[in-house]
């Protein structure tokens, strides 16, 4: 199985690392201001399309942000990172798995 990494960041799970592909899947968002509350600027934001996500391809799983995934409910070759593993300071270090949409 051949992993593509379409995050700007390494990806490290289970001691195996995926480095970033240098090709990022992104979901397009679209805000609308919606006024204020208490001086501060309040907006809606829309999720659109997913773009930069390659189309499917056998013995290919694409790692991409859970925003992207989500985003393609009905593709079962998107992984996005899962639980995260912080060191002692409270850096990103990892994810403890990758999530998958359901079948």
């Amino acid at each position: 199985m051949r992993f593509v990494n379409l995050t700007p960041h390494k990806i490290t799970v289970a001691g195996i690392s995926f480095p970033a592909s240098g090709d990022i899947a992104r979901v397009t968002t679209t805000s609308t201001p919606r006024g204020e509350v208490a001086g501060i600027p309040i907006t809606v934001t829309v999720a659109g399309d997913v773009i930069g996500l390659p189309a499917p391809k056998a013995g290919t799983l694409y790692v991409v942000s859970a925003m992207v995934r989500l985003a393609c409910p009905n593709r079962g070759d998107v992984l996005s990172p899962g639980a995260l593993v912080r060191d002692d300071s409270g850096r990103v270090v990892g994810c403890e798995s990758l999530d998958r949409n359901l079948p």
